[in-house]
């Protein structure tokens, strides 16, 4: 008896034990992937401490630390304008300034106790993507439980939580942008929608209710309903774009409506709810306008209006469903005249309002296009996150694994369901509808990826959902877990089911392989590291030249459109890529930014062919009725850089350089080697004379020195490479060097596939020197930290025929070669040939970034021989790469023998202007005074002619506007002894003649002789 009570008993614990399992194994399966999301997302948080400053990943990261910093101390005001971006024009900062970094701010006050440092704010700011995306995981489960129970609200969150790809990364602790809340306030406000049009198919509210006030009856729907509006309005006040999803919401009404009515119900009660929810988001959207006009990415009359807009549209199909019902019309004509209406009302805003017609193509073109085949501008191509997706099926696959095209499954099943006029719930639709358009949106332009892990589980979950109630025959306990009646099968099926769901994405898309995302990048670093510098070696802005308009960082300055800068305030030249973070790190005014403002000016200098133009552009991006300037320009490896695979940035500015029409192949293109069987194999790029005669190049490559070119060169073959027209390496090796330049020139005189120079930093052509900008300072960090430069090293190497080695330990390098660590894997190294780095791949040190001054530059003065060349030569030293170059220019003296020249470097001085009193404290300074030297030969004797002199920061800033005077001495060298042939060719060299002293001590050979007369570099600036 009491081993029967036992069992009974036993019994009794185990259904107690599989009850509460059931009642709660959601829950504790819920709290695992949640663990895991935030878990997966924080653990490289210590990566991002870096000499005990928080980086950031990216660029906008960036600027939203600067806008949380500053809503830190004006909470909540977000910054209305910024000129700390974009000179001479300051910004209204748009999407860069609302709710999400309120949020942020608010966090960083409480946590901070109301004071919080800055590395409180940064380390708010570094933390909030994985925080979000915690908190992203709950509304996505509850998606997943309404429309496939408990385990299909775990089901979802499984997709979210093992997802990879975009939302991985946009997720990530350091990338600290607004995609993640993006994503979580699209998420709540898809959810709210769904709750409400399900209350209010629940409760049928009616018209008449509200003429009654029967507000009892109408309480649920316009509660849930407000907060549905609300719920939208959030996601708009994080990002202004997201009008995007008052279009997902209008077309699923638009859809919804037309299929009850169709199916014999009466749209009238979805309709209440979608012009509620959309008539509060109108109204909540007039708090945050900032521009009385139709704009998308900023608070404007347009977000208000679109959800108006929206919400009349139900009112309108309701009132027709009824118009229908009272004339018994029949019903195939309802959707037939819905199409007209909208039809007729495209016809009529492309016709009456062309504005507002062109802005809403634009934007559906930015959605919808990828589909259609239409791809992104050329400038718009240039931004990673806006280019269409590549393989779609592959991709998303690569993303979510099956549960891509169980989704898919999902989606047109509710569809089929809809169209056949089963009875559907309104919610599901919206998913739908939801799922498709965020599709649409990331085939067009990548960046949108990041939204489908919540569509995509919820459909899912959806499938499970659908499964489950098939095997328990239409039971929705084993859904929902009220009942304990469950087969093997049924398990067996579920387990299945999960393991389809879940295994290829942890084998395929390996969501915890984070490596690329686990750091803020080397580029960050670099340019912190020169930016640094860039802040502690440069006159606070409004205070260059000595003057007294130093700019409030933080300050608060209204949005004026056009911000007028007075006279000490600067700006800094670089590529936009770049802006935020000379705002950001540098504390300096950028004239170009990732909202792509300055894009087009910043081309038209970085790839201006001329002095002449570089100036003018500069002068351009200046305030024009005060001393305010752009004074410096910041160039790194990446901007110079031609291979894109390798993070090279060269391909962009031709897309935005607009003074003449060029393109990327004007300045370069792809040599593949042999041994290359795609597009993506080995490689070298062939640059042409243009990509050196390029502003960027010249300072970046040479600091303005003047440069001749070198007998060495490059030899191809055409060729044809995956249907493309390529140049490719015939043989092992493309590079051919001869002892003289006429060698070179005869080589490729009859060879249109060949050319001296074009590899590396050789020029085919002579580059000459600059006069008004100068090297200031640079990063410690060198180029060659990093694996990419380090891959396009070897690959150029490689392809080109010079070889390396590759070898496990530096004591395999054999004595002749140059050792460098390659990227190819750990404890690798590549084993160059000794003096291929320098003699053609740079003529100086391949510093991270490179801090250049427009100088007015000093006035040389000087006599010497008539109607010959003069060379001025200085040597300079960096300490931060501890390098030595040589600054070279020449010019033509006059008939009486005298000769002016325009110089940028300084040789003495240095101690008498720094920030202190207005000016730059110059890192990069002379070892020597500038050297000038001259030749003529007459009636077989060589005069040699030299001098020196030296140049103070003072002339060179026009402060001191006293002109350097050189005179120079002559001596005499008979040629006619044969004892002095030797010393002859030696002397001519030094004056212009065949060989030159290059920017290291070496030399370079020209095809100049003594009796030529060889362009100077102030006629050739001016020719160009």
């Amino acid at each position: 008896m009491s081993q029967r009570r036992g069992r009974l008993e036993d019994n009794d614990e185990l259904e107690r034990a599989v009850d509460l399992v059931q009642q709660y194994y959601h829950l504790a399966f819920g709290a695992l992937l949640l663990g895991f999301t935030l878990w997966n997302r924080v653990r490289p948080w210590n990566n991002y401490i870096v000499d005990g400053e928080v980086l950031f990943n990216g660029n906008d990261a960036w600027y939203h630390y600067r806008s949380t910093a500053y809503t830190v101390r004006n909470w909540p005001q977000t910054m209305p304008f910024d000129p700390w971006t974009y000179f001479p024009h300051g910004t209204d900062v748009g999407q860069f300034g609302t709710l999400f970094d309120q949020l942020l701010a608010t966090v960083a006050l409480i946590v901070g106790l109301g004071s919080p440092s800055d590395n409180t704010v940064r380390l708010v700011v570094l933390f909030a993507p994985a925080v979000f995306a915690l908190l992203t995981g709950l509304p996505t489960y509850v998606i997943g439980r309404r429309l496939g129970g408990r385990a299909g609200g775990v089901v979802a969150l499984a997709v979210f939580a093992l997802s990879a790809g975009s939302i991985l990364q946009r997720s990530m602790v350091g990338f600290s942008d607004h995609h993640i809340a993006e994503v979580l306030f699209q998420t709540l406000g898809v959810l709210g929608v769904m709750v409400a049009v399900t209350v209010a198919r629940r409760d049928r509210p009616v018209y008449e209710q509200f003429l009654d006030r029967d507000f009892e009856g109408l309480r649920s729907t316009l509660v849930w309903s407000a907060l549905a509006g609300v719920a939208i309005t959030l996601y708009l006040w994080v990002w202004p774009f997201g009008v995007l999803l008052l279009g997902i919401v209008g077309v699923y009404l638009l859809f919804q409506l037309t299929i009850e009515f169709v199916r014999g119900e009466s749209p009238e009660h979805t309709a209440i709810a979608g012009a509620v929810a959309l008539g509060v988001t109108g109204v909540l959207m007039f708090i945050p306008i900032t521009a009385a006009e139709f704009r998308v990415g900023v608070f404007s009359l347009l977000h208000p209006t679109l959800a108006f807009g929206v919400a009349a549209g139900c009112v309108f199909m309701a009132w027709l469903a009824r118009f229908w019902d009272d004339h018994d019309i029949d019903t195939v004509f309802y959707p037939l005249t819905i199409l007209s209406v909208l039809v007729v009302g495209v016809v009529f805003a492309q016709l009456a309002i062309p504005g507002i017609y062109d802005l809403f193509a634009r934007n559906l073109v930015r959605i919808f296009g990828g589909v259609l085949g239409i791809g992104p501008s050329e400038t718009a191509g240039t931004i990673g996150e806006i280019t269409r997706m590549r393989q779609p099926a592959i991709a998303l696959f690569q993303m979510h694994g099956f549960a891509t095209f169980i989704a898919l499954a999902a989606g047109v099943l509710i569809v089929v369901r809809n169209l056949i006029g089963s009875k559907v719930e309104p919610q599901q639709l919206l998913v739908v509808v939801w799922a498709a358009f965020v599709t649409a949106a990331a085939i067009t332009q990548a960046r949108f990826a990041y939204y489908l892990a919540v569509p995509i589980g919820g459909l899912t979950a959806y499938a499970v959902g659908a499964v489950l109630r098939y095997l328990a025959d239409g039971d929705r306990s084993i859904v929902d877990g009220d009942g304990i009646n469950v087969e093997a099968y049924q398990v067996l099926t579920v387990a299945a089911i999960a393991v389809l769901v879940v295994a290829p994405m942890v084998a395929v898309a390996s969501p915890t392989n984070i490596d690329r995302y686990d750091s803020p990048g080397q580029g960050i670093e670099g340019w912190s590291d020169g930016l640094d510098w860039m802040e502690g070696n440069t006159p606070a802005e409004g205070t260059l030249g000595g003057a007294a308009n130093e700019l409030d960082y933080y300050g608060t300055f209204p949005n004026v459109g056009e911000f007028d800068y007075e006279d000490g305030q600067y700006g800094v030249l670089s590529w936009w890529d770049y802006g935020h973070w000379i705002t950001a790190q540098g504390q300096r005014i950028p004239t170009a930014n990732p909202f792509q403002q300055g894009a087009t000016e910043a081309a038209n200098f970085l790839l201006a062919p001329n002095e002449t133009q570089a100036n003018d552009v500069l002068d351009d991006v200046s305030e024009n009725d005060s001393e305010a300037e752009t004074r410096y320009v910041a160039v790194d490896w990446k901007m110079v850089e031609t291979n894109g695979n390798v993070g090279g940035k060269f391909f962009a500015p031709p897309n935005f350089y607009d003074v003449s029409e060029v393109s990327q192949q004007d300045y370069y293109s792809p040599v593949y080697s042999s041994r290359a069987q795609s597009l993506s194999g080995p490689t070298f790029v062939h640059q042409r004379q243009a990509y050196y005669n390029s502003t960027m190049v010249r300072l970046y490559r040479y600091h303005g020195s003047a440069v001749e070119p070198r007998p060495i060169g490059v030899d191809w073959e055409p060729s044809t490479l995956q249907g493309r027209q390529v140049a490719q390496v015939d043989g092992q090796r493309a590079i051919f060097q001869t002892q003289t330049m006429e060698e070179a020139r005869a080589y490729t005189a009859n060879d249109s596939t060949s050319s001296v120079g074009g590899i590396g930093a050789l020029p085919s052509e002579r580059v000459p020197a600059m006069e008004h900008y100068r090297l200031v300072g640079t990063s410690e960090q060198s180029a060659t930290a990093s694996g990419q430069y380090n891959r396009g090293l070897l690959q150029s190497a490689a392809a080109s025929g010079l070889g390396y080695q590759r070898v496990n330990s530096t004591a395999q390098c054999t004595s002749d070669v140059t050792v460098r660590i390659a990227e190819s894997g750990p404890g690798q190294i590549a084993c160059l040939p000794e003096g291929i780095e320098q003699q053609v791949f740079h003529d100086t040190a391949p510093q991270w970034l490179k801090v250049f001054e427009r100088v007015p530059g000093a006035t040389v003065e000087g006599a010497g021989p008539e109607n010959a060349t003069v060379q001025a030569t200085v040597e300079m030293y960096n300490p931060a790469s501890n390098e030595t170059f040589t600054y070279t220019q020449r010019t033509r003296t006059n008939d009486d023998g005298t000769f002016t020249m325009t110089v940028p470097y300084s040789t003495t001085g240095y101690d008498e202007f720094g920030p202190d009193n207005g000016y730059t404290n110059v890192s990069v300074r002379a070892n020597s005074s500038y050297q000038f030297r001259a030749g003529s030969v007459d009636n077989g004797t060589l005069t040699q002619w030299s001098g020196t002199t030296d140049v103070s920061e003072g002339q060179v800033l026009g402060v001191d506007e006293e002109p350097a005077e050189v005179e120079m001495n002559s001596t005499e060298v008979d040629l006619r002894s044969s004892e002095n042939e030797t010393d002859a060719t030696n002397s001519t060299s030094d004056t212009g003649g065949s060989e030159t002293t290059d920017e290291t001590g070496g030399s370079e050979t020209t095809d100049e002789t003594t009796t030529s007369t060889p362009e100077t570099d102030t006629a050739t600036e001016s020719g160009n």
